[in-house]
C-alpha cells in the first residue's frame, strides 16, 4: 500500500490553517450581510432616483456585494468538505486523477480537492 499523501503533523497544520480561513471567511460573510442588508435598508428608506444615477451603481453595488458573498459560501462549503475529511487516509490526492495534490499547494490553498494540473484543466 502506498503511503497517505500526507503525515499527520500536515494534517494538523492544515486542519489549523483551514479553520483560521473558515474563520476568517465567516466574518468576511456576515460583514458582507450586513452590508446588502443595509443596502437594501437605505433603498427602502429613498426610493432609487435614476435621474442621478444614469450608471446603476445601486445595483452594480449590489451585484458586486452578492457576488463576493456567493464565493464566500462556496468557500465556507469547500473549507467544511475539506475538515470533515482531513484525517480519511486519502485525504490529500487530488479528486479528479488521484495523485497527490502537494503540501505547497495545500499550504496555499487550504481545503483545495485537486492538483495544480487538474485545477488548470477544463
Amino acid at each position: 500500500m502506498a503511503d497517505p499523501p500526507l503525515s499527520d503533523d500536515q494534517r494538523s497544520a492544515l486542519r489549523e490553517a483551514m479553520e483560521a480561513e473558515r474563520s476568517f471567511t465567516a466574518g468576511r460573510l456576515a460583514a458582507l450581510d450586513r452590508t446588502f442588508d443595509e443596502m437594501v435598508a437605505a433603498a427602502d428608506l429613498e426610493p432609487p432616483d435614476d435621474e442621478h444615477d444614469p450608471e446603476g451603481t445601486t445595483a452594480y453595488e449590489r451585484a458586486q456585494v452578492s457576488s463576493l458573498a456567493r464565493e464566500a459560501r462556496s468557500r465556507l462549503a469547500d473549507l467544511d468538505r475539506a475538515l470533515a475529511g482531513v484525517d480519511d487516509p486519502a485525504f490529500g490526492a487530488c479528486e479528479r486523477c488521484g495523485r497527490p495534490i502537494g503540501w505547497e499547494r495545500l499550504r496555499a490553498r487550504p481545503g483545495t480537492a485537486r492538483c495544480v494540473g487538474c485545477a488548470d484543466a477544463p
